[in-house]
């Protein structure tokens, strides 16, 4: 790999990790609900005006129930799963955890009829997710107590979440700009939480 590449990987993997402190930080002071609503609000607070202002919101329209659908599915319930799973989980276990999703993308890709050519699992792509998730494995140790067994089946949802948000946006709102769909959803989910976060 050269050193533009190794530079991009660590990138990524700090940009990738921090947001599973941060949670953790805020989970000693704050309800998850208060948290997602903070994370989605202030998101919401940033795109919004940029989406309504490029006209990215109205052609969403046709298709709400959809977007609520993916709202529900990749934000507002796996943000809370994964935010209460933290307050029993580590961050670094909770990040680990939730690196099985492209293994559960796959698997969701392979019973799927309509999967495209560029979306099969070949023998290298399938050798490449069970390498990488006997990896996991192996730094996660299963180390997990039975008090936490609920904490690692919200992140399993989560990742189930995770997995699924991007293959419905492929096949259900790829048409629609993505901007928009980005900030309707966190908008949605801020309003959702808003009354929770309030109390």
């Amino acid at each position: 790999m050269s050193k533009r590449g190794w530079l991009l990987f660590v990138a990524m993997s700090v940009i990738w990790g921090i947001p599973y402190l941060l949670i953790k930080v805020a989970d000693e002071q704050l309800s998850p609900a208060t948290i997602v609503f903070g994370r989605t609000g202030l998101a919401a607070l940033l795109l919004v005006p940029v989406a309504v202002h490029r006209g990215l919101l109205r052609p969403l329209l046709p298709k709400w129930h959809w977007l609520v659908v993916y709202t529900v599915i990749e934000i507002a319930a796996p943000w809370l799963l994964l935010t209460h799973a933290e307050t029993r989980l580590s961050s670094s276990l909770s990040g680990l955890l939730v690196a099985a999703v492209p293994l559960i993308g796959a698997i969701t890709l392979l019973f799927m009829s309509e999967g495209r050519h560029d979306d099969r699992l070949d023998a290298r792509r399938s050798l490449g997710l069970l390498v990488g998730i006997a990896g996991v494995a192996v730094l996660v140790g299963v180390d997990v107590s039975g008090s936490d067994a609920w904490a690692v089946v919200e992140i399993a949802i989560t990742a189930i979440g995770y997995a699924t948000g991007p293959i419905l946006i492929a096949r259900k709102l790829s048409d629609l700009p993505v901007l928009g769909v980005v900030a309707a959803s966190l908008a949605l989910t801020a309003i959702g939480y808003a009354p929770f976060a309030a109390t």
